[in-house]
């Protein structure tokens, strides 16, 4: 798929026009004073996070040619100055029709993934809305593209592609959970890395429905026969999965064509093709897999969740490595709640300093007790995920329960994978003073060495800290009368604050 960028717009891309002032901007101030935004869906009162330093100020290109484009953008590596780290972005340039409603539909989307807590979901981290382009930054992911890995990793391609795509399978069970439809999946634009844990990066086409859609959209090798009929729903998704799962066995599309018409017309003709340079015969619960999910009739086509249970993936998954006893599941069991902005705080530090091979590690345990691999962890799944691998130390279903509702600080009743993460961390390591100096400099975006109170409380509060909390925080550390913190007050003020927590005792 090519670029949407002209080699005159790459050269581009560093051209910046805006402020330098790093803000969390209300959802429903923009409401106020932008009537642009009055069709996006707000919650009162939550909080994204946009960074209105430039981003040339931030971060450099580390390769000036995409590793992956699309029309919704361009990807690259940089490098965030601040932390002294690699990141992702996407650059999407805006269009130049005063009339387009572009702005909406690309604030929607940024909004739309910000609220997505799911494994296999590349996590946002900010974005900068700039005169000509969008930069978003996502976390650093190693690895590359899907099909490359998989040739160069060699092994049994039918266990590889049952890894992969019982991750696809799940991460859409989440996305259809939320009535979220993705439209975008192909064999190009899924992150894949050594260990085959795929990264859905490409979310420009991804809408939360209520209703059947029409515009057909996607690669049209992936496109399911309802879409090319204009009347379609989340079992699209589930057509684009069987495309993908036939390419990753035999190499070969389903339904092939040069022109798009012969495309297309091999799509509606709903007969899948089995390639004869392929032996399909000695992969045959493979091969019937395949054929359930690239049924014609979306009436017949499973769910992602009934497609889990195929025999077929249940038994790839049985020849999964047993998981080990990890010590972040030690520091799950000893999760104490802390405070809200101590939280915020050991956040912003798992984002900036966790390896890949820290958080691939804590992604597998997380995938070994989701066994529903519906993105969440409820409480019956943690108990059992329990017994299965705790050693001499034994916890009882009640304090499992009990340790649910500590660790589930939105209130939904399950483990999201953020939760989830966070709680496998040892937070004594790490909040030192080497990596809380790292959160001031990636705040302290004018490198004035001072942070605004009120913009801290925004950042690593929101509204989950109440007037009468955060007074009681600034009391106890002595910072009533504060307006702005240095580096060095900073540092004191999430010591105290730590020194109060009670998880910390």
């Amino acid at each position: 798929m090519g670029s949407c960028f002209t080699k005159q717009q790459k050269e581009e891309v560093h051209k910046r026009h805006s402020s330098k002032l790093k803000v969390i901007i209300p959802k429903n101030q923009l409401l106020e004073t932008n009537p642009v935004y009055a069709e996006m869906p707000f919650d009162l009162g939550d909080c994204f996070q946009l960074n209105k330093n430039l981003f040339k100020d931030e971060y450099n290109i580390i390769d000036p040619n995409p590793f992956l484009s699309t029309e919704y953008g361009i990807y690259q590596w940089c490098y965030c100055k601040k932390t002294d780290s690699r990141k992702l972005v996407k650059t999407i340039k805006k269009s130049t029709d005063p009339k387009s409603d572009e702005p909406v539909l690309i604030l929607k989307n940024i909004h739309l993934m910000q609220y997505l807590d799911h494994p296999n979901i590349a996590k946002m981290m900010e974005y900068f809305n700039e005169t000509e382009y969008y930069h978003i930054i996502y976390e650093d992911y190693v690895g590359g593209n899907l099909l490359s890995k998989m040739i160069n990793k060699g092994g049994n391609p039918e266990q590889m592609a049952a890894v992969i795509i019982e991750q696809v399978l799940s991460t859409f069970v989440y996305l259809h959970s939320k009535n979220i439809i993705y439209r975008f999946l192909n064999h190009n634009t899924l992150f894949c890395d050594d260990q085959l844990i795929i990264t859905f990066l490409e979310f420009g086409a991804a809408k939360k429905i209520q209703h059947n859609l029409q515009q057909p959209i996607g690669d049209q090798y992936y496109q399911s026969p309802e879409m090319i009929n204009e009347n379609y729903s989340f079992k699209s998704d589930i057509w684009s999965a069987g495309v993908l799962l036939h390419f990753l066995l035999s190499g070969a599309m389903p339904f092939d064509g040069i022109m798009a018409q012969s495309i297309k017309n091999s799509i509606m003709r709903g007969i899948v093709k089995l390639e004869d340079t392929f032996d399909w015969d000695k992969i045959p619960e493979a091969r019937e897999f395949v054929k359930k999910l690239l049924n014609f009739s979306q009436y017949q086509r499973p769910s992602a969740q009934d497609a889990l249970k195929d025999k077929w993936i249940i038994k790839a998954k049985q020849k999964k490595k047993a998981l080990k006893m990890n010590p972040a599941l030690t520091n799950l069991r000893k999760f104490q709640k802390c405070e809200v902005l101590v939280e915020a705080i050991i956040m912003q530090i798992v984002q900036m300093t966790l390896t890949q091979e820290q958080k691939r590690e804590i992604f597998q345990i997380f995938q070994e007790f989701d066994t529903n691999r519906d993105g969440k962890i409820s409480t019956q799944e943690l108990i059992e995920g329990y017994k299965k691998y705790q050693t001499s130390t034994k916890l009882e279903d009640q304090d499992i329960e009990k340790l649910v509702k500590k660790i589930d600080s939105n209130g939904n009743g399950y483990l999201d994978y953020t939760e989830f993460l966070l709680a496998c961390q040892d937070k004594k390591k790490l909040l030192t003073v080497e990596k809380l100096k790292l959160v001031f400099a990636q705040l302290d975006v004018d490198k004035d060495n001072a942070l605004s109170m009120i913009e801290m409380r925004r950042i690593f509060g929101g509204n989950r800290i109440s007037d009468k909390n955060w007074h009681n925080i600034l009391r106890k550390t002595n910072l009533q009368q504060k307006s702005v913190l240095s580096e060095q007050e900073f540092l004191e003020f999430i010591i105290k604050t730590i020194q109060n927590d009670h998880s910390f005792q």
